[in-house]
């Protein structure tokens, strides 16, 4: 698919779902903000409102909790319609990629992904902002025991006995407690550095035609 560069609008024509920023209490002697389950269920359906647009397709390309998140909104049963192509908004605000003098588009997320995770920016009177969030966002996750390359049971167990937390209204961490739960095998991060490297490798020589010998 070839696009003229000019058929891309500024990004600031999209409709954004901004993450929600607390300001402290005026009355020092009351409680920080602390998201609680009627918190969730605000997330939950502003969530499920977001993956019923166009460009949500971009979330079911994603890997690990991000794929895993738009499952959870939308049922398996939406997932062979990511095979139908781009959606619309793809060409004004996705990925564009120029190849050969050919410019080329995807769906892709941004500021969205943080707001998947249900993210919040909690300000307190002496100018720190700390951030917590329902879900680990991709930093945490990235370097998590779980994040293995695909969706495995232990993440499916991990995910359902979060989701039993959130409705006890036990779960809104920060990101350094979300990384410190979700270590499992520490030796995880070091294997998926290690096949992350050698596809690199394979995608640079052998896939690039740099390289004539066949790959076994």
């Amino acid at each position: 698919m070839s696009v003229a560069s000019h058929a891309r609008r500024p990004l600031t024509e999209l409709r954004t779902y901004s993450l929600r920023h607390v300001l402290p209490p005026k009355d020092h002697r009351l409680p920080h903000f602390r998201p609680v389950y009627a918190d969730y269920i605000v997330y939950k359906q502003h969530h499920h409102e977001f993956m019923n647009q166009p460009r949500a397709r971009a979330a079911l390309l994603h890997s690990g909790l991000i794929w895993r998140l738009a499952l959870h909104s939308l049922g398996f049963d939406v997932l062979p319609s990511i095979l139908d192509g781009i959606s619309r908004e793809a060409v004004p605000f996705g990925l564009m990629l120029s190849i050969d003098g050919q410019t080329y588009f995807n769906d892709e997320l941004s500021e969205e992904v943080d707001f998947m995770c249900g993210t919040y920016y909690v300000h307190h009177t002496n100018g720190n902002v700390e951030i917590v969030s329902w879900w680990p966002r991709p930093q945490a996750w990235s370097v998590s025991g779980l994040n293995v390359g695909f969706w495995s049971s232990q993440c499916e167990a991990w995910f359902q006995l979060c989701l039993n937390n959130i409705r006890q209204g036990n779960v809104h961490d920060t990101g350094t407690q979300w990384k410190g739960s979700l270590m499992f095998n520490p030796g995880t991060n070091k294997m998926m550095k290690n096949i992350n490297t050698a596809c690199c490798s394979f995608l640079t020589t052998k896939a690039s035609g740099k390289n004539d010998q066949l790959f076994y």
